[in-house]
């Protein structure tokens, strides 16, 4: 313990100096020589803490207290500067390394704001995995984990207790729809891979649909797999689906750009106080992708979604669709600790071929910043303005701006009811696992069925499973027993959204993830937009030109 709070304390001293060098002249100026030495500063450190500890209401452990100081510190800089305890650095790592240690299922807790919230598997386990092995299905409820009861239970508790070192074991409990007793199953835990390129398929005959959710550190290669497995160089064209993409590490971000951009052109730059962060990021290599090429992004696009969305604008090699991203231009280095903790530090800005810097204004709140961006006509007078290598002009200073804007409706009174209390995923467990007598013809596959994504692709064609009119009856009772207030108008005005959403959950269900998004983005306005506009894609990457009916923006009712 005192040598973990001895590192702890010399990590603030060393926030603290990188504090004084952010501030520059404004410290020195203020400050005499003879002042705060880091002697000076853990003493003053160490007392506070020992008079916090003496004398506060309540009893605060030093560790406690070392990491709000240093998350208090890191605040100070930017946005984007943190602190990770243990199990968040842990958890990071696993993240950027794309892999973990666990049973390989994908869990939800239904009802996260209720303490009786319950805890059901979403998908079929991964082909392989250790649940895979033992027999666990989607739709099977865990109720109890190590003999405890989760009910009260957070996301983040259940995670928490399904994860753990290789080779040791869990006892697990679920009940399982049509099974009266609850099954019991003990699991050992294995390495199981986390997929940053979940979805790749073609979304039309000839046209592929790609879905990156993350930068980690196996994200290239798996898209490298994906592009062999669509065949993209011999597509009409190919949608690469960045939206709700929060980033990541920034050599994956020039990778994947890297199969688009030709060799040697500039893809990032980045500039920051040392001379280690001076870089520019060309093309590496020979081989490349030539194929129309379209960009979906959205205000949760971050990061190295925003570096790969503006290389590709900014060589004219992409048409980017849809809303304008985050906008976050600023590079974190992360520095371990030897006591299992880490640290952000925001070492470098980045910028984009055109010499865009797509970080946007965080001088207001931090609630504004993460919540409420500019992006009104007045905002985007002040932004700055760069050329693509055609000389079509771009903004920097707030997130990519798309070149074809796509607004998105919210969902109505009725719709947010279905989607926030999960009643769509509840009713569809129920038709999968042969509840409802309409859909007796439809069954989940057995064990050994579907054990590949191709194999679940061949049996989720197969299946023609559509939501009928007797469904749709006996879906509106169900609503009736879950209390939910409606009128037969509510049914009349979502018919579309309720049969797709059921038929989506359904599919998660039987065959997958990604048979699901297949039916989930037939209702993708962005989608559907970004088909329309494989042409223009064309015409972009052959001239360097759009049409004015590209250029004008789109408003989805």
């Amino acid at each position: 313990m005192k040598h973990r709070f001895a590192v702890l304390l010399v990590l603030v001293v060393v926030t603290s100096s990188l504090v004084g060098g952010f501030l520059g002249g404004k410290v020195s100026a203020v400050s005499s020589p003879a002042q705060n030495s880091p002697s000076d500063f853990i003493q003053q450190f160490t007392e506070a803490i020992d008079v916090i500890q003496k004398n506060h209401v309540d009893n605060v452990g030093a560790d406690e207290l070392v990491y709000s100081a240093i998350r208090g510190m890191l605040r100070m800089l930017d946005p984007h500067s943190s602190f990770f305890d243990p199990k968040e650095f842990s958890r990071l790592r696993e993240d950027q390394r794309s892999k973990y240690y666990g049973l390989g299922i994908r869990v939800r807790k239904l009802m996260p704001w209720s303490d009786r919230g319950r805890v059901v598997i979403v998908e079929p386990p991964s082909s392989g995995s250790p649940a895979d092995k033992r027999g666990l299905r989607a739709g099977d409820v865990i109720t109890n984990i190590s003999g405890q009861n989760i009910d009260d239970w957070t996301q983040d508790d259940i995670i928490d207790h399904l994860r753990g070192p290789r080779g040791t074991a869990v006892d697990i409990t679920v009940e399982r729809p049509g099974v009266g007793n609850p099954l019991q199953f003990r699991i050992e835990r294995e390495e199981i891979p986390i997929i940053n390129v979940p979805y790749a398929f073609e979304v039309k005959p000839g046209i592929g649909y790609i879905k990156i959710n993350n930068f980690a550190e196996t994200t290239a290669d798996e898209l490298k797999r994906s592009l062999d497995k669509l065949g993209a160089n011999r597509l009409s064209g190919l949608i690469l689906d960045l939206r709700d993409n929060p980033g990541g590490l920034l050599n994956q971000a020039i990778d994947v750009a890297d199969f688009f951009i030709p060799k040697g052109e500039l893809i990032v730059s980045t500039k920051g106080r040392l001379p280690n962060t001076n870089r520019s990021y060309p093309a590496p290599s020979l081989e490349k992708i030539r194929v129309p090429l379209v960009v979906l992004i959205n205000n949760r696009s971050a990061s190295a979604s925003e570096i790969v969305a503006g290389a590709l604008q900014d060589h004219d090699r992409a048409l980017v669709v849809g809303q304008t991203s985050f906008g976050k231009g600023l590079v974190q280095s992360v520095y371990p600790t030897d006591s299992n903790t880490g640290m952000a530090l925001t070492t470098a800005r980045y910028y984009t071929p055109s010499g865009r810097l797509i970080q946007r204004d965080y001088s207001g709140s931090a609630f504004d910043y993460y919540n409420l961006p500019d992006t009104s006509a007045s905002a985007n007078k002040k932004r700055e303005v760069r050329t693509t290598d055609s000389g079509r002009q771009v903004l920097g200073g707030g997130g990519i701006t798309p070149d074809v804007t796509i607004s998105l409706r919210e969902l109505n009174r009725f719709e947010t009811i279905l989607a926030s209390r999960y009643l769509l995923f509840e009713y569809a467990r129920r038709l999968a696992s042969g509840q409802v007598p309409a859909a007796s013809s439809f069954h989940l596959p057995a064990k050994d069925e579907a054990k590949t994504p191709a194999q679940r692709a061949e049996l989720a064609a197969a299946s023609k499973f559509e939501v009928t009119g007797d469904m749709l009856d006996d879906f509106t009772e169900f609503l009736r027993t879950q209390r939910v207030e409606f009128t037969a108008q509510d049914i009349s005005d979502n018919i579309e959204f309720i049969k797709r959403g059921i038929k989506q959950e359904v599919f998660n269900a039987a065959f997958g993830l990604e048979e699901g998004w297949r039916v989930a983005i037939q209702g993708d306005a962005q989608v559907q937009k970004a088909l329309e506009l494989i042409p223009e894609a064309k015409t972009l990457m052959t001239t360097g030109r759009l049409t004015p009916v590209a250029r004008a923006p789109v408003i989805i009712k």
